[in-house]
């Protein structure tokens, strides 16, 4: 059976993925790090409450309407059958007057 080559040679491999991982920060780069960060702002309490909250709030939000739109369609869709019944009764019935007039001119005539 043929053997595979390794996709990148060992020499190569290590030359390009060891100088990453033995890289350290000079001190001078972590002061500037430090230093930036502490440069920053602190945020306003309006901004922290919405960077918070504003996540929970649109899902709970969302949640609500979803739910509104699934009672409502269902409402909507009971009501409809209802009328649907109450229409189909009310023409049942009257296709039994119209039969019972149709057989007494029937008889009369």
């Amino acid at each position: 059976m043929i053997s595979r080559p390794p996709l990148i040679s060992r020499p190569l491999r290590s030359m390009l993925f060891s100088s990453r991982l033995s890289h350290t920060p000079s001190p001078r780069q972590i002061q500037q790090q430090v230093r930036l960060y502490s440069e920053r702002r602190p945020r306003s309490p309006t901004g922290t409450f919405y960077q918070t909250f504003s996540r929970p709030v649109a899902k709970c939000l969302l949640l609500a309407l979803l739910t509104y739109q699934i009672a409502y369609w269902g409402w909507l869709k009971l009501d409809q059958d209802e009328q649907k019944a109450d229409l189909s009764a009310q023409i049942a019935k009257m296709e039994t007057q119209a039969r019972g007039l149709a057989s007494e001119m029937n008889k009369s005539s």
